[in-house]
């Protein structure tokens, strides 16, 4: 499916082709961050543990100053902030030598990602129509999980846990991806996004919602009782369903399971290609159905995917890998009906 025939806005296709090209650079790097810690860096298993714990802590407590900035420069200036910080500090994460490294590194990532990913939803929601919104999501979401794909089946046959230069190379790699995502933000016009911009994109009307958003705050978003109730909601399905797969998933099946590193990118590779081609059936499935009753359906996928990881532990060799493969894939599956539903979901409940 072409970008085109989903998304008309040129300045959209070109956000997402830029995201999707950074998808690539993430790919080699973001099965092997708890391996090249634990394994290559001999940082602790359970310090590392608590490295990623902080990780979540510090996007958690940040984030509002994110969508408080959004608000207050546009997304543009945002994103380009959040890229620089990221390809510096992917870049950095190559020369960690110690815990207390670690922890500044993982601190300054987290910190380019509160304003990146949400500054990055905005200027997609600012730039389409609202009719198109769910069906630009989804093609964001595919192409991005193809970069990671592609990218996680490339760093398997490069990564050597031997090797301290060769995980230097795919932070370089990666860290040079953000630069090229840089790049494609600085060729949008300087008003991409900005809610004077809407207008263009999504009527009157909207655009005066969003010229009166200026005036509020977060007291009128949390006075809206629907929408806390959905986050709620929401940190509850991904820290139970979602969170694994930054640190607990590579630390089970590789120490527990047994695993290969160099399978790890198989089994993110399966998960990805799910989503590639399982958003093709999801844009046309999703629309006209209960969105809180497929939310619910991707919760129940994402406990299937790891009831099956989990069965990595009481399995050896290949069987284990497909156990891992499988997993991941059946994770994969969950995401293609989350991920465009549930941004979709937080826009329609917001001016």
């Amino acid at each position: 499916m072409p970008v085109s025939g989903v998304v008309s806005h040129p300045l959209a296709r070109r956000l997402i082709l830029g995201i999707a090209f950074s998808a690539l650079g993430s790919g080699l790097t973001m099965p092997f961050l708890y391996v090249y810690f634990a394994q290559v860096r001999g940082i602790p298993t359970q310090t590392v543990g608590l490295v990623f714990a902080w990780m979540g802590v510090v996007s958690f407590l940040a984030a509002p100053i994110g969508g408080t900035l959004i608000d207050r420069f546009g997304p543009r200036p945002i994103m380009l902030a959040g890229l620089v910080v990221e390809a510096v500090t992917t870049y950095l994460i190559g020369h960690v030598a110690t815990t207390a490294q670690a922890v500044t590194v993982a601190t300054l990532v987290c910190l380019g990602t509160v304003g990146l990913y949400p500054a990055t939803t905005a200027m997609l929601t600012r730039l389409v129509p609202e009719a198109e919104r769910e069906r630009a999501y989804g093609v964001q979401f595919m192409l991005m999980n193809a970069g990671f794909g592609i990218g996680g089946l490339v760093s398997s046959v490069l990564v050597d846990v031997t090797s301290i230069e060769s995980f230097q190379r795919l932070y370089l790699i990666d860290a040079l991806s953000y630069v090229g995502y840089i790049i494609v933000v600085l060729t949008l016009p300087a008003s991409a996004g900005s809610l004077a911009s809407v207008s263009d994109a999504a009527g009157a009307e909207d655009a005066e919602a969003g010229a009166e958003l200026r005036d509020g705050g977060w007291r009128e978003v949390l006075a809206d009782r629907t929408m806390v109730r959905f986050v709620l909601v929401s940190i509850v399905v991904v820290t139970f369903g979602y969170a694994q797969m930054e640190a607990g998933f590579a630390a089970y099946v590789t120490e527990t399971g047994g695993v290969p590193v160099d399978r790890l990118g198989w089994a993110f590779a399966a998960n990805t290609a799910v989503i590639v081609f399982g958003q093709l059936v999801a844009l046309r499935f999703i629309p006209g159905r209960s969105r809180s009753r497929l939310l619910a359906v991707a919760a129940g996928v994402w406990s299937v995917s790891w009831v099956v990881v989990a069965l990595t532990g009481r399995a050896e060799g290949s069987v284990a890998i497909a156990y891992t493969v499988l997993g991941l894939g059946l994770f994969g599956l969950g995401e293609t009906i989350w991920a465009p539903v549930a941004t979709a979901v937080v826009n329609d409940l917001a001016p």
